[in-house]
């Protein structure tokens, strides 16, 4: 699940905002008000979006803020301001923000702007596949992954194993189970080198989820489930693994 840091210092529109974000079956890990609370907050929660108030209580405004959040770590912005000022916007720009929002705004609107947002970061941050075709997005150490109109983050090391069909892949996960528009060989030639491996045709597993391997049957289990392996990928499995006696 998409986790994004609200930095907003009227109560009204917080409570707007937080309303929206769980509507569209985000989550606000932390609502600020200025932005020592709101560096704080990043440094500790780790979320994956900023959404910023331009004006906020104190000295630093959202601006100022912003340009911080990224020296700490790169993260996608979203302004939001009821301000129309040319200046105030021309420093906003500085912080490359994904998005403004002006106050009010719709959710349709804000569904967008998150969309867009990460995406965007996908691109900027040496995510090799920006999007998967209306799947998702590729960002280093996770996949979001679109359902339902939201967006939703599965880590890397939460995959055991990815299946294709036909034209989609199943990635199971310790949880649940995700479908996405694109082609394995895609997907695999994106994903982190060494991590994944193939063990038939349509199929890849995480080689650290690996529980057993049967020899006799040939199958993998990983996550309490069997995963076949075709004869061809036998020996290349068998070689990446770390084996004694």
């Amino acid at each position: 699940m998409l986790r994004l840091l609200a930095v907003e210092d009227d109560p009204v529109q917080a409570r707007l905002l937080r309303h929206i974000v769980r509507q569209l079956g985000y989550e606000v890990v932390g609502t600020a008000v200025s932005a020592p609370e709101a560096e704080a907050m990043f440094e500790e929660l780790d979320p994956d979006l900023v959404l910023l108030d331009i004006h906020l209580r104190g000295e630093v405004d959202g601006v100022t803020l912003a340009l911080r959040l990224l020296q700490l770590r790169p993260v996608p912005l979203i302004f939001m301001t009821s301000d129309h000022d040319r200046s105030t916007y021309e420093r906003a720009l500085a912080a490359g923000p994904f998005a403004f929002l002006e106050k009010p705004y719709a959710q349709a609107t804000l569904t967008r702007a998150l969309e867009l947002a990460v995406a965007h970061h996908a691109r900027q941050q040496g995510g090799a596949l920006a999007d998967l075709s209306d799947g998702g997005a590729l960002v280093p150490g996770a996949l979001y992954v679109r359902e339902n109109n939201r967006l939703l983050k599965v880590r890397y090391d939460e995959v055991l194993w990815l299946e294709a069909d036909d034209s989609h892949v199943h990635l199971h996960a310790l949880t649940r189970k995700y479908t996405v528009r694109v082609s394995l060989r895609e997907l695999e030639s994106k994903l982190p080198a060494g991590r994944f491996l193939r063990v038939r045709r349509n199929a890849l597993v995480q080689l650290a989820a690996i529980e057993n391997i049967d020899l006799k049957a040939g199958s993998v289990w990983v996550g309490g489930q069997e995963v076949p392996v075709g004869g061809t990928y036998r020996d290349a499995l068998l070689a990446r693994l770390n084996r004694v006696g």
